[in-house]
């Protein structure tokens, strides 16, 4: 009998000593899980914390969120989140805490590219992307207004200073052979016409005026030509529209037999016989560009151009082309076309799109330093941050993007 209970006793206390043994499991598994929750939970925080410090100028100037500062300053103010909540929980020891936001510096233009455009279709959706406030067109080019650029710290500083530039006027000619390509430019669909509608509403150009307080008048001709000063951007798209404009111009020509013939006629008085033919050349070659020429000038005053032209929509005879018009702008017969800010986005439509971003990044730095911070770099933001981190002997990681 004796021996039955001393049998039960010890099996009893086998299974308590197991119950307890679980129990004790249980009890550390889920503490354990508890402080593993709460660490989880306090990075997540301290990260989102981090994110919120955006930079405010170019949230409210230009929709996008950038974040300032380098890792040691990143990681500085996640340690003091995480200690704001962290001191005096003893069974918390926080080892190792450091931020990096090299996967997300701006050096990779589709960073901020996607950022932009996720904007842009918010911005579009809501009805708040729209053009910028038009000027009065002011004709020829002033040679004279205008900004420059002169500080060189600012210069070498610039996102784009290290993409290698691509001439813009040979882009013009190219885009004179893709006639079927033009209708797409302006259909409401697709990222590279939300990438124009963007530029067209946060910067100024020669006929708009997207914020008075902006450094450069010409902002777009900016994103075109890469130059530091407004006349020289304003220069080179001037060159560039003529490029585009003149193959088209000719190509008419050849196509017009009344053109044809009038080149054919007044090549065969100047030069009778065998000389006639590259004389034809020279005519036809110089009545295209003077109407090139007279096609910019019909822009700048605030008038239409078609991409392709007949005979209702072109300005200047043939006499006028080879005598010279003294600077006088002819209007054609018939308005239809393409004005100023659509043959703008034409040149955007087929740009580099990295090159693009780039200088639209050049222009939040020059404005940003212009404006607001006269300390205010690209190169120090990101888009987003990775974060390590230690804590009771457990590693955490997390990845926080805007």
């Amino acid at each position: 009998m004796n021996s039955k209970r001393g049998s039960s006793a010890v099996f009893l206390s086998v299974i308590l000593a197991g119950l307890v043994a679980i129990t004790l499991a249980l009890i550390y598994g889920v503490r354990e899980e508890t402080i593993r929750s709460r660490s989880d939970s306090i990075l997540d925080l301290a990260g989102d914390s981090i994110l919120s410090e955006f930079d405010s100028y170019v949230q409210e100037e230009y929709g996008l969120f950038l974040l300032r500062g380098n890792d040691r300053e990143l990681s500085a103010k996640l340690r003091n989140y995480v200690s704001y909540t962290t001191d005096g929980m003893e069974d918390m020891e926080v080892e190792q805490l450091s931020v990096s936001a090299g996967r997300f510096l701006l050096a990779d233009t589709d960073l901020v590219r996607d950022q932009i455009l996720e904007h842009a279709r918010f911005a579009q959706a809501q009805k708040l992307l729209g053009k910028a406030s038009a000027k009065q067109p002011s004709g020829r080019g002033n040679s004279e207004g205008g900004q420059v650029l002169r500080d060189g710290a600012t210069i070498v500083s610039l996102p784009s200073a290290d993409v290698p530039k691509k001439n813009l006027r040979e882009l013009a000619e190219a885009i004179a052979d893709k006639k079927d390509e033009i209708d797409g430019v302006f259909r409401e669909s697709g990222e590279t016409w939300l990438m124009n509608q963007y530029i067209l509403h946060y910067f100024n150009n020669r006929h708009a005026e997207a914020d008075e307080d902006h450094f450069f008048q010409n902002e777009v001709e900016y994103i075109l030509g890469g130059e530091v000063s407004d006349r020289k951007n304003e220069k080179r798209v001037e060159l560039a529209l003529k490029a585009m404009r003149f193959p088209l111009n000719l190509a008419h020509i050849y196509a017009d037999p009344e053109k044809r013939n009038a080149v054919m006629l007044m090549a065969e008085a100047l030069t009778p016989g065998a000389a006639a033919a590259a004389t034809q050349l020279a005519l036809a070659a110089t009545w295209a560009y003077a109407e090139s020429d007279n096609d910019v000038e019909l822009l700048w005053d605030g008038y239409l151009v078609p991409f392709a032209k007949d005979s209702s929509s072109w300005a200047i005879d043939l006499e006028g082309a080879v005598e010279g018009l003294s600077g006088k702008t002819v209007v054609p017969d018939v308005q239809k076309g393409y004005d100023y800010e659509q043959y703008l986005q034409i040149l955007l439509f087929f740009q580099d799109k990295g090159i693009q971003t780039a200088r639209i990044l050049d222009l939040i730095q020059i404005n940003a330093r212009y404006c607001y911070d006269e300390t205010f770099l690209i190169s120090e933001c990101s888009t987003g941050i990775e974060i390590d981190a230690r804590i009771n002997n457990r590693k955490y990681g997390y990845e926080k993007k805007y």
